[in-house]
């Protein structure tokens, strides 16, 4: 999935990814390598950066001595589902962001790492409305078990009905887990100076972005 926004000054171009489908690691490779742009960006953040690079993760335990029971056990559920689809598709999760780092080299393209802290993001997950747990409970994860309702296709259509799922479900996760992050990633393009930039996120986040990215200028130098 990809979006551009052109201006006379700068041109950006989003990919959307699903972080476990083959087809989203394909497009960013290809992308980058005929797009050339001076900056790469990615949907991540420092921590999570090295944790990719390093393939180290905390276990579950350290988490718990970290930062707390509540913390390390919605940490564990996103990184379980995350993997188990990422199983069914045959590629870890991450590839893609792997994969634009490697290109990013390849071409000689600033890399920039535009995602909000996940611990912040983390942290305020635990903080849902016990009302919205509840329907988090009885809509999405008894939901995830159930193969069939798992779709293969990346597609707008697709993405839009989860986004709407989602903010449904849980109004709070959603401004959580989308809307804050589509803004505080733009901010972060806003301030880049290159004029040509490829943007790798969660489909998820491109209609936000692309939202908050509107009257894209070049920063002026001071």
């Amino acid at each position: 999935m990809i979006e551009r926004i052109t201006t006379e000054e700068r041109e950006v171009i989003l990919i959307g990814t699903a972080h476990v489908f083959k087809e989203s690691v394909d497009e960013v490779k290809e992308t980058i390598l005929s797009e050339r742009p001076e900056a790469v960006c990615i949907e991540l953040d420092m921590k999570r950066y090295y944790g990719l690079m390093s393939g180290g993760r905390m276990s579950f335990m350290e988490m718990v001595k970290s930062r707390g029971m509540r913390f390390a056990v919605i940490a564990w559920i996103l990184e379980y589902i995350e993997r188990r689809i990422g199983e069914e598709m045959g590629i870890f999760p991450g590839k893609e962001m792997l994969t634009a780092v490697e290109c990013s080299k390849e071409i000689n393209a600033n890399l920039y790492l535009i995602d909000r802290d996940a611990e912040i993001t983390i942290e305020k997950m635990t903080k849902v409305p016990m009302r919205e747990k509840l329907k988090i409970l009885k809509n999405i994860f008894f939901s995830f078990f159930k193969k069939e309702e798992i779709s293969l296709e990346l597609s707008k259509e697709n993405i839009d009905l989860l986004i709407e799922n989602l903010r449904e479900i849980s109004p709070y996760l959603y401004r959580v887990l989308i809307e804050e992050r589509d803004a505080y990633m733009a901010e972060r393009i806003k301030e880049l100076k290159e004029k040509k930039i490829v943007v790798v996120t969660g489909a998820g986040h491109i209609k936000g972005m692309i939202r908050n990215l509107s009257g894209l200028t070049v920063p002026q130098s001071i």
